[in-house]
């Protein structure tokens, strides 16, 4: 398979240590938002106007990458999340975290293509598996905090733990600098492992591949379900289907929030094992199948989800629809990459990270609102036929053109 590109290593170590602060925020900004200064009621639009600022910084990142080199924006995009993440812990009132989420999410939007874009520019050949593993250095931030900070918290306090994370998070920005040397010269593709066998390649032509507005569409749908609504409401309805705890033959019984954390914990755990192997999958062979069969098995398990009132069956789909989710995103990432080229990338890419970020924005919106009149189940039941209907997509068409393609 051969070895990832400095570059692609690089600038995945940059997104994993800028992510320290906003993944120690979420669970701890409700516990210590009176100190801070900021009205309890306030704390949910604080962690999501980070997203919706995406829809527009989103198109920001895409200019700046065209009219820069990936490394200058990179370096401005480092330096805010150690500034965002230093803020944090302040007592600087609503004004001041607004501010501060705010800038995240421009940071987040040029960290985040940025990383994208150096995966195309430097591994076309094993753009799959490149991503996937990307995606998983990347997450190793998120799952250090999770094991980690909420015990540092505990021994530190509050203030000196985001400090010591905004140090941390620093380490970025030299890094950052150090991507201008990486990089290969303006306007050429690199590659770091030899190109496809002929084989690899007519199996791959072999497949349908999936549109540009697609994946944009997929993305929508994908995000909207995955991370807003099932994210945001899981635990909910877990409480529903297990009540207080998950028993463990006659004298054990895991508590609701124990279950509630091991299930979210294989969110990013499947993220960091599984990626770099989807991608493999999906270079070998093709996009289209994989992504059919991944969101195909997600709206089933969903429905599982959705109907079941075994609380053991509840929670282990809950689990494989994290895994089926981790891997379906790869899928997608790579297949919007082989629509793309070095003249469309930048504007491409915001597009597809904007539906992304749109979905995740409105899925808790919409779970919410729909539960006042339907219960958690019933929507639960609706998300998952709209991922039966996505994966339905390019299954016909490609029933559709099978006969011509055997000729």
């Amino acid at each position: 398979m051969g070895r990832l590109h400095k570059a692609a290593l690089n600038v995945s170590m940059i997104m994993a240590l800028s992510l320290f602060g906003d993944s120690l925020l979420y669970p701890i900004l409700p516990l210590y938002a009176e100190q801070l200064g900021v009205p309890l009621v306030m704390v949910g639009i604080l962690l999501s106007i980070n997203r919706w600022v995406r829809l527009f910084s989103n198109h920001i990142a895409a200019r700046s990458f065209s009219r820069y080199s990936v490394s200058l924006p990179l370096i401005f995009a480092a330096i805010g999340a150690t500034l965002s993440t230093g803020m944090y812990a302040f007592p600087i009132g609503i004004a001041g975290f607004l501010l501060a989420r705010m800038l995240w999410g421009v940071s987040f939007s040029h960290l985040r293509m940025g990383m994208y874009l150096v995966v195309l520019q430097t591994s076309q050949s094993v753009l799959g598996w490149a991503i996937g593993l990307t995606r998983a250095i990347s997450r190793v931030g998120s799952a250090l905090i999770a094991i980690v900070g909420g015990y540092l918290v505990d021994k530190l306090g509050y203030h000196w733990t985001m400090l010591a994370l905004a140090l941390l998070t620093a380490l970025a920005i030299p890094l950052a600098f150090m991507l201008k040397n990486q990089l290969p010269p303006e306007g050429q593709e690199q590659d770091t492992v030899a190109p496809p066998r002929p084989e690899q390649t007519a199996r791959l032509n072999r497949t349908m591949p999936l549109s540009t507005r697609f994946c944009y569409l997929s993305a929508f749908i994908t995000h909207l379900i995955g991370s807003g609504l099932v994210t945001s409401s899981l635990s909910l309805l877990l409480q529903q289907i297990i009540g207080e705890g998950l028993k463990f033959g006659s004298s054990m019984t895991l508590g609701i929030a124990t279950v509630s954390g091991l299930v979210f914990s294989s969110n990013w755990l499947s993220a960091i094992l599984l990626s770099s192997s989807a991608g493999k999958l999906s270079d070998q062979h093709g996009r289209t199948v994989p992504f059919l069969a991944a969101t195909a098995l997600q709206g089933v398990v969903l429905l599982t989800v959705a109907t079941t009132s075994d609380p053991w069956l509840g929670v282990l789909s809950s689990i494989l629809f994290f895994i089926l989710t981790n891997t379906q995103r790869v899928f997608l990432d790579a297949a919007l990459g082989d629509t793309t080229n070095k003249d469309n990338r930048s504007s491409i890419t915001a597009r597809y990270n904007s539906y992304q970020d749109l979905g995740a924005g409105l899925g808790p919106l919409i779970g919410y609102a729909a539960f006042g009149f339907s219960g958690f189940s019933q929507v639960y039941v609706v998300g998952a036929v709209m991922l039966l209907l996505t994966a339905s997509v390019p299954a016909i068409t490609m029933l559709r053109k099978a006969p011509a393609m055997s000729r």
